[in-house]
């Protein structure tokens, strides 16, 4: 028999309820206007554990003192973070995907016909959805691409020189699809878009390894954020392997690692960046410099929420000193925010 669904409370039962549970209001239009913008569930229910005595619980207590601001500056802070790990991801996006169109020029040509055929890519998995392997259920959405084009420039590009070369090609490519086009690709093409983009010419099998699991972990942050996700506490369902030397550019030993820190956080988040962008770490200062102006913002309001903020996220008390150590960068060089 199914539970039945949960009832609509009014608003006014809504706040009456957190006053009841010892949060502190000090506005009640204030809040009222804030819970009818952004829904009980995503603001209260979303951000309210830190706040709680003992967690979350069926018997809610509010922490003495608690307030809804505390609960409305830390979904404010998350907000914040959710767009500029998106950011972040999309220039990464950009990086990965002209590496791809350049290797796979490299080794086939511009022809669609030559560099889409199967033969150049591995088989994958079979897939249980329609029973097809990976490989041909990617060639059938590219070549549909190809030649049913909906969105420019590959519209111009099909009409006019009936062909479209990789370049075009991958701007209408999801990262999900440029993900498995990537881990389909023959060793030596591989190798060649790992090599581009953190240059690097002796690529090792760490390297393969830990760069597709950060491509993997890239994907599941930018589909978090994407859906409005909390993010501070996101645990993505694939875990970076244990890289030493970057790692440790967080203070991250094995043990910590082996304790959940760096493995699928967005302390692994911030270490992945580190191995993408190790031959330009332009691509992650603006990042870093936003991290540090907002997580300054919320320390501001509350040292003890802010030092649990940071262990929830996986980071050091000197997060951004070990940041900038890693970047090879000094104060003057950082922009301000």
């Amino acid at each position: 028999m199914s539970e039945k669904s949960k009832p609509y409370i009014p608003i006014d039962n809504q706040i009456k309820t957190l006053e009841n549970r010892g949060l502190i209001i000090n506005n009640k239009e204030f809040v009222k206007k804030k819970l009818l913008r952004t829904t009980y569930y995503d603001l209260i229910n979303g951000y309210k554990n830190m706040f709680l005595v003992g967690g979350d619980s069926e018997e809610e207590k509010y922490i003495q003192d608690v307030t809804f601001e505390d609960i409305l500056d830390l979904y404010n802070y998350d907000r914040q973070l959710r767009y500029m790990t998106l950011e972040l991801i999309l220039d990464i996006e950009a990086v990965f995907y002209s590496s791809i169109s350049h290797s796979i020029s490299h080794f086939y040509g511009e022809k669609s016909d030559a560099y889409l055929n199967k033969n150049n890519y591995r088989i994958g998995v079979k897939q249980k959805h329609n029973n097809k392997y990976e490989r041909d259920n990617l060639l059938d959405r590219l070549n549909k691409k190809i030649n049913q084009p909906e969105v420019e420039p590959l519209i111009y590009y099909r009409n006019k020189y009936r062909n479209i070369p990789p370049w075009i090609l991958v701007k209408d490519m999801t990262f999900g699809e440029l993900k498995i086009f990537y881990k389909l690709s023959m060793p030596g093409v591989k190798s060649k878009i790992l090599s581009d983009i953190i240059s690097k010419e002796n690529i090792t099998e760490l390297d393969k390894n830990f760069f597709t699991k950060a491509i993997g972990l890239f994907n599941k942050f930018r589909n978090w954020c994407a859906h409005g996700g909390r993010v501070y506490t996101y645990k993505a369902d694939i875990s970076l392997p244990y890289y030493r030397e970057f790692h440790e550019r967080l203070n991250i030993s094995k043990k910590a690692y082996q304790r959940g820190k760096g493995r699928n956080d967005i302390s692994a988040l911030l270490i992945a960046s580190l191995y993408f962008f190790q031959s330009d770490y332009r691509g992650l200062l603006e990042f870093r410099v936003k991290l540090e102006g907002y997580l300054n913002d919320y320390k501001k309001g509350g040292y003890m929420q802010y030092q649990t903020l940071l262990e929830e996220m996986g980071l050091p008390d000197n997060y951004i000193e070990l940041l900038d150590k890693a970047m090879h960068i000094s104060s003057v060089e950082i922009p301000q925010q």
